[in-house]
């Protein structure tokens, strides 16, 4: 099948034979994959979604969680969107130091939170990209310039070849010229119709700044970021990529299948939430932005709905060392608007004596904060990061309280 063209002769990429309207959606069929991580007795899988800094402080704190629950040491997958990518990206480069430290929550707060909320809470990210946008005066985009911010915040030049492959560490976005879900990984790049290309292949551009950039790319703010000199095997149009968010927010596809049914998976859903009304009051503009809040609604929601319903396949419990039955996963979601009820387990009931739940910082809610990277309030960033950690906490002493330690062994994040 050829693929369609306009009347001057240009391919349109929409309906190339990979993927595009009415054809169906082809595998590569190349054998190159992600190295698997070290075996663990019990492995981890988190996945962290997006929603500017309001996710990533709250991806700190739900990390923190997992190492005061001892779990952080058996983490082998972690898969993010956006600004889950920024606190991933940051867990990545700090691995190696928090391994060397026990993986302590003392660790993880000098290594990974504390220095996070100290740049995020003095600084604005979004101004430094504005004093940068003289740079797109030639081919420089602003996405470039994103990446360029990126890596001089958070990550000093590390490239993904040099993350510690003790994680898959796995950063996902959006590719508009097949309509699949791209991967960056420490090893591989690519999508399931293009195919993975090798990173040690790629050069000392592909660093986990640009990653994390085309992860975050929101679309009309930042143009693609286009991989026009990376080879892939079935590729005929070079990658465009945008926020991972466009095409799932909560990062679960990348550990969805049942070669995963083995890890224990801790979901975070801290994106934004649907508003009631009229979004703005331009007629186009204001239904565009309506429908496109809906169908990332239905996206979100079809996803939690179906790891939902897996969780509540498994019928062995966690005390047992296997993993759950074909079909089911183990594991807890949470979303930063998440009501855990008072009258629940006594776990539950234990944890909320122990930790007041705090779900909002200055008389708004906390599922509330706009989605921006934009310098934050100190008290607001503390409250994003304890919001994170009450609710991984509670979500395990609801459902599986035998992962939970005592929580009066407990020292909660500050506010």
């Amino acid at each position: 099948m050829n693929p369609a063209k306009d009347p001057a002769g240009r391919t349109w990429v929409v309906d190339s034979p990979a993927v595009g309207t009415g054809l169906q959606a082809r595998p590569c069929g190349d054998t190159l994959r992600p190295a698997e991580p070290p075996a663990a007795a019990r492995p981890v899988a988190v996945t962290l979604s997006g929603g500017g800094f309001r996710a990533t402080l709250s991806a700190l704190g739900f990390v923190r969680l997992l190492a005061d629950a001892g779990l952080l040491p058996s983490l082998r997958y972690a898969s993010s969107v956006s600004g889950g990518s920024v606190a991933n990206g940051f867990l990545a480069t700090a691995w190696p130091g928090l391994r060397e430290r026990g993986f302590t929550a003392e660790a993880v707060d000098e290594l990974v939170v504390n220095p996070v909320v100290d740049r995020v809470s003095s600084r604005s990210f979004k101004r430094a990209l504005v004093r940068g946008l003289w740079r797109t005066l030639g081919p420089t985009t602003r996405s470039d310039v994103l990446a360029r911010r990126l890596d001089e915040w958070f990550f000093d030049g590390i490239e993904l070849k040099d993350l510690d492959p003790q994680v898959r560490w796995i950063f996902n976005a959006a590719n508009l010229t097949t309509g699949a879900r791209f991967t960056f990984e420490r090893d591989v790049f690519g999508d399931y119709t293009t195919g993975l290309a090798p990173t040690s292949a790629a050069g000392p551009r592909l660093k986990l700044s640009l990653a994390v950039a085309a992860s975050a790319a929101v679309p009309g703010a930042f143009p693609p970021v286009v991989l026009d000199s990376a080879h892939f095997p079935c590729a005929m149009h070079p990658p465009a990529l945008l926020d991972g968010g466009t095409y799932d927010n909560t990062g679960l596809e990348a550990i969805d299948s049942e070669r995963y049914r083995h890890a224990f998976l801790l979901v975070l859903n801290a994106g934004g939430l649907l508003r009631p009304g009229l979004y703005g009051r331009i007629p186009v503009i204001r239904d565009l932005a309506r429908a496109n809040s809906l169908l990332y609604r239905q996206s979100t929601a079809l996803r939690t709905r179906a790891i939902v319903e897996r969780f509540q396949l498994d019928q062995r419990g966690d005390g047992q060392g296997e993993p759950p039955s074909p079909g089911a996963r183990r594991g807890v979601l949470v979303g930063l608007a998440t009501d855990f009820p008072a009258d629940g387990s006594a776990p539950l009931r234990q944890w909320r004596d122990a930790f007041e739940e705090h779900r909002s910082f200055d008389g708004r809610d906390l599922a509330l904060v706009p989605t921006v990277f934009d310098r934050l309030d100190p008290g607001l960033c503390r409250a994003l990061v304890y919001r994170g950690w009450w609710l991984a906490g509670a979500g395990l002493a609801a459902f599986h309280p035998r992962l939970l330690p005592d929580p009066a062994a407990l020292v909660p994040p500050p506010l």
